[in-house]
């Protein structure tokens, strides 16, 4: 499943880069338990940079997580790319694929949960952003 997702900051893109490619301090924004219509997510895993490009402003990111309660995965390959300098637009394109019980909620439903993570990720971004 392919997403895309646009996030507007009101800060340099030099200050947006720092934090995103802080893993430790961008992971926080990603909310780790969520709940999927009547399932409740405890995901664990771990976040990697594959490749970055701060000239450019892309990198990409792998992340692999799974949930061993319910018996499920997700793996995702994340390209970032800036644009725009104050405010700076982050453009955010995931390739992922989610397996077990967890992928028989549907992409419909799925989908609509990734727009409420990255919903949470990208107010969470912007306040890390302010903060430093």
């Amino acid at each position: 499943m392919k997403l895309e997702h646009r996030v507007a900051v009101d800060a340099p893109r030099a200050k947006v880069w720092a934090v995103l490619m802080d893993l430790p301090v961008a992971a926080r924004c990603v909310p780790g338990t969520r709940e999927v219509a009547p399932v409740k997510l405890a995901l664990g895993g771990t976040v990697a940079i594959e490749s970055r490009n701060e000239a450019a402003g892309t990198a990409r990111l792998r992340a692999d997580a799974e949930d061993r309660r319910l018996g499920g995965s997700v793996r995702a390959l994340v390209d970032l790319a800036l644009s725009g300098d104050a405010p700076t637009e982050l453009r955010i394109t995931t390739d992922v694929a989610i397996l077990g019980r967890i992928g028989e909620l549907g992409q419909p439903l799925i989908a609509r949960q990734a727009e409420k993570v990255l919903a949470g990720f990208a107010e969470c971004l912007r306040a890390t952003v302010a903060s430093r």
